[in-house]
């Protein structure tokens, strides 16, 4: 792979953002990172994340990883992603690691890494205490893990708008956020990327739940074997999951 993207660099892609080009400057993988966010910081993101209000997040957090993390050439790109641009910032050859709050946006990654040769989507999202972090892959034109779509329709069928589609007055709706939770799916991912880093494509799909401290891989070969606990979670967090950019 030519090049690791984050998109969000929120809850999520915030928390994930250092560790992982910690990982990167002390490996030879790849050493071009991409950091795509068009939102701003806000006073209430204070309790999770460390910025000023106003300032950029991926401006932000380039300038930042930028200044610890020499042998990496991190640039930001401060727009969401859209159907204009997408191919311009998400080229073949691609790592990318999604940490959105909705599920258009979702769904345009999914449909533009479908169109590529050789591409790993990883997305992560969370409600307060629990949440899941999915696999896309395909290496040298065969996909490896299933779309991210195919056993969501919520993602499919997106019943919200991606930040570019609202007007200047509308807002994403916004719930409220657990720190550590953000933490648990952003270590999650990064377990998925190593294991995709060693060429192991094991799972396209895992739940976890901080209150149980537990997180489990989902079988997407076979019908699920969830508790009626856990299939009515899932169930709830198909039209309710966020994270804050």
């Amino acid at each position: 792979m030519d090049a690791l993207v984050i998109i969000g660099l929120g809850g999520i892609g915030g928390a994930l953002a250092e560790p992982l080009c910690r990982y990167l400057d002390h490996t030879d993988y790849v050493k071009q990172v991409k950091l795509i966010d068009g939102d701003r910081y806000e006073a209430r993101n204070s309790e999770r994340q460390q910025a000023a209000a106003g300032q950029n997040k991926a401006e932000a957090w380039a300038k930042r990883l930028s200044g610890s993390f020499r042998s990496l050439a991190v640039s930001a790109v401060a727009s969401f992603i859209t159907p204009d641009n997408i191919r311009l910032y998400l080229p073949d050859n691609s790592v990318i690691m999604l940490g959105v709050d909705n599920h258009a946006t979702r769904k345009l990654l999914q449909e533009h890494c479908s169109k590529l040769r050789n591409v790993v989507l990883i997305s992560g999202g969370n409600d307060y205490y629990d949440g899941n972090v999915q696999v896309f892959a395909k290496k040298n034109g065969r996909v490896l893990l299933q779309p991210i779509t195919c056993f969501h329709p919520e993602i499919e069928s997106p019943a919200d708008r991606r930040p570019d589609e609202l007007g200047c007055d509308e807002e994403l709706p916004a719930s409220p956020q657990l720190l550590f939770t953000n933490f648990m799916a952003a270590s999650l991912m990064l377990n998925e990327l190593y294991l995709v880093l060693q060429d192991q494509f094991q799972h396209s799909e895992v739940y976890f739940d901080i209150r149980a401290n537990a997180a489990r891989p989902l079988s997407r070969t076979s019908k699920l074997t969830l508790s009626n606990k856990e299939e009515e979670r899932l169930k709830q967090r198909s039209s309710s999951i966020r994270t804050d950019e």
